[in-house]
């Protein structure tokens, strides 16, 4: 992967969550903390079925890095919405996410591709990486 850093799509969080040692491997190897957009943490909670998992999740959160939703973020994911809904059917969250990788310079590591590839310029990597 380049030098840029990384943001974590929901996927990924998810499969981790479920157990795959994959997952685990690489976010051990990451050099930087992994980092998540806040859209991610709440796709996370709202997929908790007990309190338990809601706790541990809140664990595993809180040592991740968290980008907050910002007016730039927010606004760029407007224009995304504008561009990409109706030719692509992009949705709210995966353009906040994208939003987010671009407004941080991050690449956007997913399982879910077919999500982002409509965005030009978006820096993506699908998982597993090659």
């Amino acid at each position: 992967m380049n030098d840029k850093l990384i943001l974590l799509d929901t996927t990924i969080i998810v499969d981790f969550l479920r157990g795959d040692s994959k997952v685990g491997a690489f976010l051990n190897n990451l050099q930087d903390t992994p980092t998540i957009s806040l859209i991610t943490e709440a796709e996370i909670y709202q997929g908790a079925k007990n309190t338990a998992d809601l706790k541990k999740w809140e664990n595993f959160i809180s040592k991740l890095k968290v980008l907050p939703v910002t007016l730039e973020i927010s606004l760029l994911a407007i224009n995304l919405l504008k561009r990409y809904y109706l030719s692509h059917g992009l949705h709210i969250l995966d353009a906040l996410i994208a939003a987010t990788a671009f407004v941080h310079h991050h690449t956007l590591v997913t399982s879910n591709t077919k999500h982002f590839q409509m965005i030009k310029d978006l820096d993506l990597k699908p998982w597993p990486l090659h």
